[in-house]
């Protein structure tokens, strides 16, 4: 009897101990949509962008060479401004209408200017090449989302909707060849050779608004969306006729994957009739295989073709007003 007695008690004594180990019990937190409203939001940003190509055609090309080694320089493709205008209808537990449109250019200029080279035997004679270009960049997304919160700091807002994109991109590059003689002196003068790169197509596009808050109106966020777009690619160039190149025409239709992150922080200003928000931050978008070069010899007979992807990265900035109905 004794030993049932002293056996019950370090049982319970052991329940006692156990359950005092396993620390405070942790509680979910809540996930929910707001309470039914109704408001207008219109936003604008400034965007200082510049434009990145996965292709040695629009980043660097060969100068020359030296030692046996060829010699390659990078092209000056600048940061450039551009802005984000949209505007939304919020209805319903957190949903939104939003219609957003970007627009950026980096007008026509020179990129590089190599050191001038020499005609092969003929030491008085010089090569001048200039090389230039341009881009131009909208897109137009379409978007329904739908607000979540999750818990009292996190939210996410979903959507899903359509991107229609054009990209326009112009290359040109001169060759001056100045005091040439005898044979050679047909080639003196200035020869242009202008390349444009085109895509136009649209899709659908699912994304994701992420943000945390930390108090007294501050935010920090990060967004990603993604989209399939389906459109022509075009190049065409004015390249001479002759017995070795020939002028190129090339379109196609493609299929294009875009992927989009953003990253960056926001402040919220109440006021009587809505809210006033600032925010900054970096975005990177990338669309893949957008742009092509399709390009013919004929001494020997060479057919090439180059898929090019078009990409922007940079900083922005910008303000919103929500007005409550």
């Amino acid at each position: 009897m004794a030993k049932n007695a002293v056996l019950a008690a370090f049982v319970l004594g052991s329940n006692v101990a156990f359950s005092g180990a396993m620390g405070p019990v942790c509680t979910p937190g809540s996930v929910n949509v707001p309470c039914p409203s109704k408001a207008w939001d219109v936003g604008i940003q400034a965007l200082y962008l510049k434009a990145l190509y996965n292709n040695n055609t629009f980043s660097t090309v060969n100068i020359g060479s030296g030692s046996g080694v060829r010699i390659y320089d990078e092209l000056d493709n600048d940061f450039e401004w551009g802005f984000r205008l949209e505007g939304s209808y919020h209805f319903s537990t957190g949903n939104d209408l939003n219609l957003n449109w970007i627009h950026w250019r980096d007008d026509n200029k020179l990129r590089l200017a190599p050191p001038s080279g020499r005609l092969a035997l003929q030491p008085n004679a010089s090569v001048t090449e200039r090389y230039y270009g341009s881009v131009e960049f909208d897109a137009v997304n379409l978007e329904f989302g739908q607000h979540v919160d999750f818990g009292q700091y996190k939210n996410i807002r979903f959507h899903a909707g359509v991107q229609y994109v054009d990209i326009n991109s112009e290359t040109r590059q001169d060759e001056i060849v100045a005091n040439a003689i005898d044979d050679l002196a047909v080639l003196n003068g200035t020869t242009s050779l202008t390349s444009t790169h085109s895509f136009s197509g649209a899709g659908p596009r699912i994304g994701a608004d992420m943000s945390y808050d930390i108090g007294k109106g501050f935010a920090i966020y990060g967004n990603g969306a993604a989209a399939i777009l389906v459109g022509d690619s075009k190049y065409s160039n004015n390249a001479p006729f002759n017995q070795v190149t020939r002028p190129v025409r090339s379109v196609y239709t493609t299929l294009v994957p875009e992927l989009e992150a953003k990253l960056g922080g926001k402040y919220t200003y109440q006021m009587t009739q809505g809210n006033l928000i600032f925010d900054v931050g970096y975005m990177v978008v990338n669309y893949f295989d957008a742009l092509h070069r399709s390009d013919l010899n004929l001494v020997p007979v060479v057919e090439y073709r180059d898929n090019i992807n078009f990409g922007l990265h940079g900083p922005y900035a910008g303000v919103k007003w929500i007005g409550y109905m």
